[in-house]
């Protein structure tokens, strides 16, 4: 596996004093400019209608604040009343929206990729921006998720709900009186640590300088990214190095290369050794090790600090936001914890182990999760694309080569294909689930063309898998040694939109109070 870069510096223009200075008011006349005249994030694609500006603006920021604040509101609008694609304005210039009925165009034109939609998206050729590099370079990152990750789902089972326990025990202390917590944050720590269990060597699972980089690199690779979308193109190339947001990214960077790159070098080391004595090298268990397994195969690198980066970026924030949300709908839904209490003490009652049987046996919870994430999924658009050529649709939209365009989740909230769409129904697809032939189908990690939260086909999130054992585990544990409720004066926390993103509100306030199980946790009787 490659080593990963040298320290990152602030750039080249870190030390030239008054000429710095002198640079960035250069930048500033230079970028108002460009902002007028020549920038290509305020030209709309033509052919294409636009909708979210109004008659009487004369450019496009307002467009955009639209777009930050109600983007679901202007799509839904418009959906129900167009056939065809239309264009938006979001904080990267013109958005082409290609409506649900047309999803199956998307997902099989490969002159459409996500990886483009990345590298634009997310600054990847940007310093401070290298968590989602791997997964634009080269196909190592992906298949490491796919051949290493997924493959292993099944023996890291017991290891999570070993985690599990020991994040409940610090983070929930005994309380017979209901004590506030914010969960939000919670939720945060939980994920990460989890997954650090999963990704990284023992050695490092549990540094807590890697958990709160691979919690705050992500938060703030959001915010870096959505400073710089901010910017002109042209002056993108010199701002990034003077503005705090992604100044911290480079930092964050830093300090996971300082982490990490001691167990590369020794790993590489030790394999060295081993093949000069004539012995089989050690075989290990973590991304590591995948992403080395697919670099030998393919004979591709893929940087061993930036693919740890990524493998946090795309496990961390989303199935955080997803567990939470699934917290609050089943302590917002009368009567939800009692259900879901009822299955466990049955499946765990009867379990021998902590394995894939047990949660498969979970049903219920599956269904609640899959609903949870059906009305407040983590992003109101997961099939994003950039055309890396012209393509003309079957309608014949021509999408022009370097458009971004997407496919919005509309069909999560249509009464064409649920049921009272606006209301949480935590057995909806439980119920679904129990119709001749379809036992198999309607599962949190399905995708389909009416069901977009994880995206659908090629380019589908491989790790959602993984996501869905973390979320299942640590709702039993929850579930089981624990009452919820919200705060008579707060109530269910709502969700906002950010954009295309939905967040939860990291201020909000959940009470708990400690229980007795009806079962025992410890399934395969090795705690401590």
């Amino acid at each position: 596996m490659a080593s990963s870069s040298n320290s990152l510096s602030l750039g080249p223009f870190g030390l030239l004093g008054g000429v710095g200075v002198l640079v960035i008011t250069t930048a500033v006349l230079l970028g108002t400019f460009v902002y007028f005249f020549g920038n290509s994030n305020n030209t709309p694609i033509t052919g294409i209608p636009l909708i979210g500006k109004q008659e009487g603006e004369k450019d496009y920021t307002e467009a955009k604040k639209r777009w930050m604040s109600s983007a679901k509101e202007i799509v839904n609008s418009a959906v129900r009343t167009r056939k065809h694609p239309f264009q938006v304005f979001g904080m990267n210039g013109p958005l082409i929206i290609i409506p649900p009925h047309m999803t199956s165009e998307v997902r099989t034109d490969e002159r459409m990729t996500f990886k483009s939609w990345l590298k634009r998206d997310f600054f990847t050729t940007y310093p401070g921006f290298e968590g989602f590099k791997p997964a634009v370079d080269n196909n190592v990152f992906i298949d490491s998720v796919r051949m290493g990750l997924t493959q292993s789902l099944a023996t890291v089972v017991h290891s999570l709900a070993e985690e599990a326990k020991y994040c409940y025990d610090e983070a929930f202390p005994p309380a017979k009186d209901w004590t506030p917590v914010k969960f939000n944050a919670i939720a945060l720590r939980f994920i990460a640590r989890l997954s650090a269990q999963t990704f990284m060597p023992p050695e490092l699972a549990k540094n807590e300088e890697w958990l709160r980089i691979s919690v705050e690199y992500t938060l703030h690779f959001g915010h870096g990214g959505y400073v710089m979308r901010a910017i002109p193109p042209l002056l993108r190339p010199i701002a990034h190095w003077f503005l705090p947001q992604t100044k911290q990214l480079r930092e964050d960077v830093e300090t996971a290369r300082r982490i990490i790159e001691p167990t590369v070098i020794a790993r590489r080391k030790e394999r060295e050794a081993d093949i000069k004595a004539g012995r089989k090298p050690k075989k290990y268990t973590d991304a590591f090790a995948w992403m080395d397994a697919v670099t030998e195969k393919t004979g591709d690198i893929c940087n061993a600090v930036h693919g740890q980066l990524n493998y946090s970026l795309g496990a961390v924030h989303t199935t955080s936001i997803t567990f939470t949300n699934c917290m609050y709908n089943i302590v917002g839904s009368p009567g939800s914890i009692e259900l879901l209490r009822e299955e466990l003490i049955e499946v765990l009652g009867s379990a021998k182990s902590w394995d894939k049987t047990t949660l498969n046996g979970l049903k219920m919870m599956d269904s609640f999760m899959k609903e949870s994430n059906r009305m407040h999924p983590a992003s109101f658009m997961t099939m994003n694309r950039i055309a890396n050529e012209t393509i003309t649709l079957s309608d014949g939209t021509i999408i022009p080569k370097g458009s971004a365009l997407t496919v919005p989740n509309t069909r999560l909230y249509d009464e064409e294909f649920y049921e009272n769409p606006q209301v949480f129904n935590g057995r909806r697809f439980y119920d679904m689930r129990q119709r001749a032939g379809e036992e198999s189908k309607h599962q949190f990690v399905t995708t389909g063309d009416d069901y977009l939260p994880f995206g659908h086909g090629k380019h589908a999130c491989p790790g959602r898998f993984f996501a869905s054992n973390e979320i299942k585990i640590l709702l039993a544990f929850a579930i089981m040694q624990y009452d919820f409720k919200f705060p008579e004066d707060q109530g269910q926390p709502p969700i906002r939109a950010h954009g295309l993103e939905n967040v939860t509100n990291p201020e909000a306030i959940m009470l708990y109070k400690s229980r007795t199980p009806e079962v025992s946790l410890d399934l395969d009787h090795t705690w401590r």
